[in-house]
């Protein structure tokens, strides 16, 4: 069974209680996540102030972006009667190792269709935390994916491998999931308010599946932010665009909208939004050098601690888009998404409990 949550209520349902009674929602995260200054690293880079929003301390053993989409898919999955998610990943996705630990805790069932990546230490930690938590990963590539995932969800029709299915589209993102990022928007506002911070110019965060950077789109909509956004291209270029960015907020807004009549009308148009494409590298999951000595250089002056994949990659493309058009003055947000799992909770399983075409990310 789930853990008692330690946090409050989402934020989205203190501004529009109508969808607290619509929007199926579970408990997970401790929010609100904390705001932190960077005073050493923005001064190291001559800003004026530099913040991050703390979503790696969204849950003390299993943190980071996804949480927040989980606390309405789980719910949903629930609703529908299901004990098995069936999703689609790269092997040490956060996405897949996010899920399937949570889902567990409410008794549900992870199959994951899998394809290759490069490897790293957070990839075998996601696959050991994966295992621990029962997920059953089935190897794939770019060719084989789809029809993989087609037979896993007709198995489960028939009874077969997986019982009652719940599918899970890449990196959860879907408009129920994007509910999530709505409210971070929201808690940000209550933050500002707070004092602990101004309302930021820029606010950065990783382009992968989309979900996150736009909930956090629409959210700030809604709020009445006036914050650009920022996305920083960390997954695949063709699919990382302003308009597919654009028009998954604007779904997002029709689904609250339909369940909500009084929602306000918000205009979520692709020229508000910002995307940079330079910090990619090689391609999804390949570390850059300049991301790297970002990274070193964070942790040493500030102790957070990003990934080569995503966070890394959004600082980087960050700090080259502040350095190009010399906004050093200005107040910029980095949304720190990264899921940190603490060494003392990482499982330890003997090589011959990880499935053979995992080896090798641990060779």
């Amino acid at each position: 069974m789930h853990d008692e949550p330690t946090g409050n209520p989402p934020a989205l349902f203190d501004a529009y209680p109508r969808l607290a009674e619509r929007v199926p929602h579970v408990s997970i995260g401790d929010w609100p996540t904390p705001v932190t200054c960077l005073p050493q690293f923005g001064a190291a880079h001559d800003m004026a102030a530099m913040y991050c929003k703390r979503e790696d301390l969204a849950h003390t053993e299993c943190g980071g972006n996804k949480v927040r989409g989980l606390e309405f898919v789980l719910a949903d999955a629930k609703r529908c009667g299901t004990d098995t998610i069936v999703t689609l990943g790269a092997a040490g996705s956060n996405h897949v190792c996010n899920t399937a630990w949570h889902a567990r805790r409410f008794g549900i069932d992870t199959v994951a269709v899998v394809v290759d990546q490069p490897p790293g230490e957070y990839v075998r930690r996601n696959i050991l935390r994966g295992l621990d938590a029962g997920t059953r990963y089935i190897p794939a590539n770019y060719v084989t994916l789809l029809p993989k995932l087609i037979v896993q969800l007709l198995s489960s029709r028939r009874g077969e491998q997986v019982g009652r299915s719940y599918t899970l589209p890449g990196g959860g993102t879907s408009p129920l999931a994007c509910l999530g990022h709505v409210s971070a928007a929201m808690e940000l506002k209550r933050q500002i308010k707070q004092g602990s911070l101004p309302a930021p110019d820029f606010l950065y965060v990783a382009l992968g599946s989309l979900g996150t950077a736009a909930g956090l789109a629409l959210g700030c909509k809604l709020a009445g932010l006036d914050t650009r956004i920022v996305g920083v291209v960390v997954s695949y270029r063709w699919y990382c665009t302003a308009g597919r960015w654009a028009r998954l907020a604007r779904r997002t807004h029709r689904l609250v909208q339909r369940l909500d009549p009084t929602m306000p009308d918000v205009r979520i148009d692709k020229s508000q939004l910002t995307v940079i494409g330079t910090a990619l590298g090689r391609g999804y999951a390949h570390p850059t050098p300049s991301s790297a000595q970002l990274a070193r250089e964070l942790h040493e002056t500030e102790g957070i601690q990003l990934d080569g994949t995503y966070t890394a990659k959004a600082l980087d493309g960050a700090m080259s888009f502040i350095r190009q058009h010399r906004l050093e003055d200005k107040v910029h947000l980095f949304w720190q998404t990264f899921h940190t799992g603490a060494p003392s909770t990482s499982p330890h399983l003997p090589i011959e409990g990880i499935p053979p075409h995992l080896r090798r990310y641990f060779d």
